[in-house]
């Protein structure tokens, strides 16, 4: 019998293993670096996925952008590209998920909450969507003017509803 070309780690070395990759990740390292994909390639991909959302085909921007987060977690646009597919293929609940992950990344930027916002209309909670819509008021200033008005729109007809 053949012997197996792959050889078995110890516990204590998938432990060292495993230890070993948190760090890595904790101190700014992505699958993108361990495995030599440049930004370049990643910007070739997320260039194909955003053609991919442009012509409606979602399911495979979806794929794309999730690969792409996947390669690279601390990429906010990658983020919210993966999130915007979600919610175009009605996947709501997978979006705010997404969508909450970018805020964190983007704190002065309210799109994130604005988006996040869409979606719990969409699944019929007024009461997250009016707060998001608030959040997002709160934050976009001057310089975030088409969020504020959009915030704005989406928000009257749910305080005119007592949320």
């Amino acid at each position: 019998m053949a012997e197996s070309a792959t050889a078995e780690l110890s516990s204590d070395d998938a432990l060292a293993v495993t230890a070993d990759l948190r760090d890595f990740l904790l101190h700014g390292g992505t699958l993108a670096n361990l495995h030599g994909v440049t930004e370049q390639e990643c910007e070739g991909l997320y260039q194909l996925g955003h053609g991919f959302y442009g012509q409606g085909r979602y399911q495979e921007a979806f794929r794309m952008f999730a690969m792409l987060v996947t390669y690279d977690h601390l990429e906010a646009r990658y983020l919210m590209a993966l999130a915007a597919s979600a919610q175009m293929l009605g996947r709501y609940r997978d979006a705010l998920q997404h969508y909450a992950t970018a805020t964190l990344l983007l704190l002065d930027d309210p799109t994130p909450l604005l988006y996040s916002a869409e979606c719990c209309i969409a699944l019929q909670e007024s009461t997250a969507a009016a707060e998001s819509l608030r959040l997002a008021l709160d934050m976009a200033g001057d310089q975030h003017a088409a969020v504020r008005s959009r915030a704005q729109a989406l928000l009257a007809p749910l305080e005119a509803a007592g949320y």
